[in-house]
This record gives structure tokens, sequence and C-alpha cells, in this order.
């Protein structure tokens, strides 16, 4: 009775014990990221844009007429801010996708304008949260004239 769980510690301990010739895997291939294919998408660009884009910009657009006057108000802008990148991230995935060209610059730069208006939200800089509205605005614009016309 010993005897089997004696080799299957020895076993166990073997298997921990790294050996000279074999190699270890680079960082990047241990910690890579799942698999894009394993991303199932579930909203439309339509559910995207009527349930995040739109509320969240607003919010954005809001703040930077009218700037938060208190701590929660800012952390509260941040926050919309940081999921409306987000809302970007997701307009690039799988089927959402329109095309590899304009749709992914227009998406990357609500991503880069959203993130520029949570910066600001996050140092309470009401001239930089509007600077990163209007940089937000003009991508809505130009997105909307290419694919709201189609």
């Amino acid at each position: 009775m010993r005897w089997p769980i004696a080799v299957a510690l020895v076993v166990l301990v073997g298997a921990g014990v790294p050996r000279p010739h074999a190699q270890k895997a680079p960082a990047a291939a241990r910690k890579a990221p799942a698999a894009a294919s394993s991303i199932k998408p579930v909203a439309t660009v339509g559910e995207i844009m009527t349930t995040m884009t739109i509320p969240f910009s607003n919010a954005v657009f809001d703040a930077s007429g009218d700037a938060p006057k208190d701590d929660k108000s800012w952390e509260a802008v941040r926050g919309q801010a940081v999921a409306l990148a987000e809302a970007g991230n997701l307009l690039t995935i799988g089927s959402r996708a329109k095309d590899s060209a304009a749709w992914m610059k227009f998406s990357r730069a609500q991503v880069d304008a959203a993130e520029a208006a949570a910066k600001a939200a996050a140092a309470k800089n009401a001239g930089q949260l509007s600077a990163a509205s209007d940089a937000l605005y003009k991508t809505c614009a130009e997105c909307h004239k290419v694919y709201l016309a189609q």
C-alpha cells in the first residue's frame, strides 16, 4: 500500500523540478490573453450606441458645459468616460466592425477622446474635459456622416 503512495509522491515532486534541457515559454506566451475567438459579442452596434455610447457621451458633454462641483460628481464623469472608452473598444470586435479602415479609425478616436475625458475628470480639470468633449463630438459627427448616411 505504501509503494503506490511513494511512487505518486516521487512523480508529483519530480513534475515540479525544472529540467535543464526543458525551455520555459516566453512570459508573453504564458500570460497571453484569451483568444479573440473566445469573445462572444451579444449586443449589436445599435444596442451599444443606445445603451452605452449615447448616454455616456451625453454625460461627458453635459459635464464639459457645466463642470462637476464636487469629488463625487467628478468621479461619476470619470466612470462614464471610462465606460465610453470601453464602448468604443466593443465597436471593433468581430462583426461589429463595419470595415477595417474608417470604422476602426473612428472607434479608436472615440476610445482616445473618452480616455482623455476620463483623465481630465480624474484631474478635475474643466478645461481639459472641455477639449476632450470637443474631440469626442467631432469624432461622433464624422463617424455619423459616414455610417448613418448608409
